[in-house]
């Protein structure tokens, strides 16, 4: 065999071992699908990486000033949307915020609540409701208003759902009716930048201390 035959041999021999050592290398360091979707499924997003945060507001606190967004900047605020007249989860709702209050009483966290009934939440209604709960109107901010601007803070700020246009109504004290409002049950823990960074079950007692929990973890208080 002659020597150019020899090299050209060679050559093609060594050509066909090095496409396997490559072919062997990325077979070796694939990333595994498994092992990636498995990470994935076992860790959910948190909710401080989910982008929900209160949007810009105009409203109406109990004492009949204007407040806005500003109310929140800076400060940590555990935030429910209700409207007075709710007979189911509402009451709760409040219930399980006081309760946290109760044990929060060194902490600097503030509390909001977002009527979602300008038409019969007024002011006075408001401050009615704040002493029917015991609640520290230096640290709870009671608002009502343009329910344009809180529907639009619950569907586009938060991604959840409002519905008046439910076919059940409640009897009011008065003997009067309304529609019931569909609304969030959650409780929300709001950072100074108005991200939301936690959400908690109201109909859980449990959650109470997770919130106990979470506020001295994040901002301090015995």
């Amino acid at each position: 065999m002659s020597r150019p035959i020899r090299i050209l041999l060679f050559v093609a021999v060594l050509g066909l071992a090095c496409s396997a050592g490559a072919m062997i290398m990325v077979l070796l360091n694939k990333p595994s699908t498994r092992s990636v979707n498995t990470q994935t499924e076992s860790s959910p997003i948190a909710v401080s990486e989910m982008g929900l945060r209160i949007l810009p507001f105009e409203l109406t606190d109990q004492d009949g000033s204007t407040e806005d967004e500003s109310l929140l900047e800076g400060h940590w605020t555990l935030a429910e949307f209700i409207f007075t007249n709710c007979p189911g989860a509402c009451p709760v709702m409040t219930a399980r915020m006081s309760a946290a209050a109760e044990q929060l009483t060194d902490s600097p966290l503030r509390y909001l609540s977002f009527s979602l009934d300008a038409e019969r939440d007024t002011p006075e209604q408001l401050r009615t409701f704040a002493q029917n709960y015991d609640i520290d109107s230096d640290k709870w901010t009671l608002l009502t208003g343009d329910d344009s601007q809180v529907r639009k803070m619950v569907e586009e700020g938060l991604m959840l759902i409002i519905d008046k246009e439910s076919t059940n109504e409640i009897t009011l004290a008065d003997g009067s009716t309304m529609k019931n409002i569909t609304h969030p049950t959650r409780l929300f823990l709001v950072g100074p930048d108005l991200r939301v960074m936690e959400m908690y079950d109201s109909g859980d007692p449990a959650e109470v201390d997770r919130i106990v929990s979470d506020a001295r973890r994040l901002i301090g208080g015995n």
